[in-house]
């Protein structure tokens, strides 16, 4: 009895204490307002550089294919694989003796025409000397006349055959067009070379590895971008820690198309005084479009930072019909990228917008009316419709909070450059609390390597920006693919993104 007592009074006590702890834990987990969790980054100074990479094959500045116009078989192949050789010097031979027998035949035939010729001479001076006398008619002195002639010119053919014959002999020794190198070989000895035809490659001559040239394939999007002159950096996979370096020499206006995609020729000057590069290589080229030093910068990832609609500053009070205009701003910034384009592209379906042409006042007016109908931003709206060809990376509209228009001028090189005014969010103090408020703040956006981006206006080194926020109980981020819906308006490449991600590409994820 005493037993079952005890039993008792410890799953009394058990209930007590698990009762206890669920009560704590819904205390402290559940009533316990939670904070939200922000990621943010400091704005500092330092060196952008704005590049456009590509990629490319190293080849010799010039290579010469060394041919043979005549057939036979290879009697003497005298050079091997980077073997060095001087103008002129022989590199193989080609049997001789089909060219021997062919030279020895000229000269016979040419030996009998000169005997027939001289012949032909003495018949002629002796009619002529009986014509003066009266002796023959002029039928007879014309048909010596016609005869030696004849004889003259059979001289002349057989001497061209003569002198052919000499060439093709010449042609059985195979010589080096230029100073060089022997890239490569493609023949051996024995080897029969059929030249009927066409020309047979027998060697592959370079004539200076020291100065090499990419042949890069640039994209039709970035091309604009590239000059001549322009400082390049490449790597190459046989020295991925060593930087190479280059210059551009030409950019060929002749495009190619693979699967669709355009690109254009750049040719890259290289020194490779060392010769650790070698011809056919693979080169990962950055051409450097833009570079300054010691400028404000501010990691990209504050430019695409979405914040929560409670988080959302709170604008001033404005006037009703400005308050009316911008209505739609907060639902935009709710939007997603997908449903956000859609309604974009509905509008300009409804207008009959279409790329390329420039649109009509009229349809700004009715892009901008339809705008505030499916709460977008009508101004972001009208910058669009207002690009040439309507075309233009993200806006206001882009991300929440985010800002459009620009401005534009050129770097150095005479590439121009986009300015591009954004709103980002930062801890601002307060001057009735301790604690800091998140406050937007407009800035002018430079030049972007794709992680960086340099501030022009609006902040100041120390600043410390949102990079995302995490609402207490909502699940981590997550990637998402791009979606398949297309930006009716394009969407270039703005300053903050990496070469190769377009302006659609942003916020979600890339």
């Amino acid at each position: 009895m005493a037993k079952s007592k005890s039993y008792g009074s410890f799953i009394f006590l058990a209930v007590v204490v698990l009762a206890g702890a669920g009560g704590a834990w819904y205390y402290f987990d559940v009533k316990t307002d939670k904070q939200p969790e922000f990621q943010t980054t400091k704005v500092t100074r330092g060196d952008i550089v704005m590049s456009i990479t590509a990629t490319g094959d190293l080849q010799p500045v010039v290579s010469v294919d060394v041919s043979s116009q005549i057939s036979g078989q290879v009697k003497e192949v005298l050079v091997d694989f980077n073997s060095i050789v001087k103008s002129g010097d022989v590199m193989a031979r080609i049997d001789p003796a089909t060219y021997d027998q062919r030279l020895a035949q000229a000269l016979a035939d040419l030996a009998s025409a000169k005997a027939n010729n001289q012949l032909t001479r003495l018949n002629a001076g002796r009619t002529t000397d009986l014509f003066d006398k009266k002796l023959v008619s002029r039928q007879e002195l014309d048909n010596v006349e016609a005869q030696l002639a004849q004889s003259d010119s059979t001289m002349l053919t057989r001497t061209a055959a003569v002198e052919n014959a000499k060439l093709d002999l010449a042609r059985c020794t195979i010589s080096a067009p230029m100073d060089g190198m022997v890239l490569d070989r493609k023949t051996d000895k024995g080897r029969t070379v059929a030249a009927s035809l066409n020309a047979p490659v027998l060697f592959t001559l370079v004539n200076d590895l020291t100065k090499m040239q990419i042949n890069a394939a640039v994209a039709e999007a970035d091309i604009g971008s590239i000059a001549e002159g322009q400082e390049v950096k490449f790597t190459v996979d046989a020295f991925p820690s060593r930087t190479f370096a280059g210059n551009v020499r030409q950019v060929r206006n002749a495009a190619s198309a693979n699967q669709s995609v355009v690109s254009y020729a750049t040719i890259i000057d290289v020194a490779n005084e060392d010769l650790k590069l070698k011809p056919g290589m693979t080169a990962n080229v950055s051409i450097i479009v833009a570079q300054k030093s010691g400028v404000l910068a501010v990691q990209n990832s504050a430019l695409r930072v979405r914040l929560p609609q409670e988080l959302q500053p709170k604008p001033p009070a404005a006037a009703p019909g400005v308050a009316a205009a911008k209505a739609g701003t907060a639902t935009a910034a709710a939007m997603t990228d997908e449903e956000r384009m859609r309604a974009t592209f509905e509008i300009m379906q409804a207008v009959g917008f279409q790329r390329g042409s420039p649109a009509t006042s009229e349809m700004i007016e009715k892009a901008k009316k339809l705008a505030v109908e499916k709460k977008l931003d009508p101004d972001l709206i009208a910058a669009r419709f207002a690009m040439p060809g309507g075309r233009g990376g993200k806006g206001k509209g882009g991300s929440s909070g985010s800002g459009g228009g620009g401005g534009g001028g050129r770097n150095a090189s005479g590439i121009s450059t986009t300015v591009v005014e954004r709103q980002l969010f930062k801890f601002v103090a307060s001057a009735d609390s301790p604690e800091k408020k998140i406050g937007p703040v407009k800035v002018r956006l430079g030049i972007s390597n794709g992680f960086t981006t340099e501030v022009l206006d609006g902040l100041v080194e120390g600043d410390v920006l949102i990079t995302s926020v995490v609402m207490p109980g909502a699940p981590p981020p997550v990637l998402q693919a791009p979606s398949s819906t297309q930006n009716p308006f394009g969407g270039g490449r703005p300053p903050g993104m990496p070469p190769g991600m377009s302006g659609g590409d942003r916020g979600r994820g890339r």
